[in-house]
């Protein structure tokens, strides 16, 4: 099913109009022949792929967001559910690129969103960090008497990086496209945990908690637990959101032995 806010040639309606409008075209409503020839030449002129096709890239040179046209004060249709925790100007890449990929991060085991952003705002690194960050709970919490400040971050959502932008998040990584091609999601867990003599340990030989504790069915990359806290429900939302508003018709995002999700 294509994304409503992603138009081409054959469809219509009032988001056309919009478009046909801020291209000073005929406003019929119909995005025929003559409307993907302005927008071609359009996209052509502002460094774009040249497909006809408008999507993110091309809605922000058009410096129009769709979401408007369809939006409400309703704030539980909204995203308010993610929090604005900006990394300063500088500490990330202000160039605006197509995503690919998304790629999911654990840290190693801070579990407060605000403190991992923080770091990344004050190391001497460069420009680097993840577009969002989720929080999870301290390694030793027991999640059934969880105190209200080991649970205040579980789940909670900070974006860093506008989506438009970038960081370097990938590491050795040596492709450059790779960074500046994805959305990337640091998750505050210490991921997938090691059981020895009855207790669970990180891959950093913190131990975990019994309670937070996910015996996994099947096991994956060959380890058989992993941490179950709310962040698992915020970053299957947060990756059905970006995917959404993202993707283009046809498209799916698919997880990987390498944990990434290409966007097809």
């Amino acid at each position: 099913m294509q994304n409503k806010y992603i138009i081409k040639q054959g469809n219509s309606g009032e988001l056309v109009e919009v478009l046909q409008e801020l291209l000073n075209l005929k406003q019929d409503g119909v995005f025929g022949p003559q409307t993907k020839k302005a927008v071609i030449a359009f996209q052509q002129k502002h460094k774009l792929v040249a497909d006809g096709i408008v999507g993110p890239m091309s809605w922000r040179k058009l410096n129009f967001n769709p979401e408007e046209l369809f939006a409400d004060t309703d704030i539980a249709t909204s995203a308010s559910w993610i929090k604005q925790y900006p990394l300063p100007d500088g500490e990330y890449v202000k160039q605006e690129t197509h995503k690919e990929w998304i790629f999911l991060h654990h840290t190693a085991g801070r579990y407060n969103p605000y403190k991992c952003i923080d770091h990344w705002a004050k190391d001497q690194r460069g420009r680097v960090g993840t577009h969002y960050v989720i929080g999870g709970v301290p390694h030793n919490e027991d999640l059934s008497y969880i105190s209200e400040n080991g649970g205040k971050q579980d789940g909670v959502i900070l974006q860093a990086i506008p989506d438009k932008y970038w960081g370097y998040h990938l590491g050795p990584v040596k492709s450059r496209n790779m960074h500046r091609g994805s959305i990337s999601i640091e998750i505050c867990s210490a991921g997938a945990l090691e059981e020895r003599n009855g207790k669970y340990y990180s891959w950093f030989g913190t131990e975990i908690h019994e309670s937070q504790v996910a015996r996994l069915e099947t096991a994956y990359k060959g380890k058989k637990y992993d941490i179950k806290n709310e962040f698992f429900w915020s970053s299957r939302e947060l990756i059905m959101k970006w995917a959404n508003k993202e993707n283009y018709d046809n498209k799916r995002c698919h997880m990987d032995e390498y944990d990434v999700w290409r966007v097809y």
